[in-house]
């Protein structure tokens, strides 16, 4: 394999030692993220309560799944797709909370909502 011998970022290769000024997580070119600015941020006591609430949710929808009376192949998509809302809810939470809630309501009315 071919190496540069110029290391594509500032400070070496990602995981060295080079130089880093200890912040985790900042940006490499020390630029301050202009996606949000703190007044558009949520507040920290209301992600902490809505990750709480999906993840309650989660955990009873799964006991749910595993409660059906129906075949594995069914139950495994089932659980396919409440992971793939635990994926959601780490880039996009309230996303998350909107599928699970589909998939809830399609489990209440008597119909699994199967791919």
């Amino acid at each position: 394999m071919h190496r540069n011998p110029e290391p594509p970022y500032p400070g070496g290769e990602p995981g060295s030692s080079g130089e880093t000024d200890g912040a985790a997580g900042s940006r490499i070119d020390r630029r301050p993220d202009e996606d949000t600015s703190p007044a558009e941020e949520p507040d920290d006591s209301e992600v902490t309560a809505l990750f709480a609430l999906v993840a309650e949710r989660l955990k009873q929808a799964h006991a749910r799944v595993h409660a059906l009376n129906v075949s594995t192949e069914a139950k495994t998509a089932l659980t396919r797709q409440l992971l793939i809302v635990t994926e959601t809810a780490k880039r996009d939470l309230p996303e998350a909370a909107r599928r699970l809630s589909r998939f809830v309501q399609d489990l209440d009315e008597g119909r699994p909502p199967l791919p």
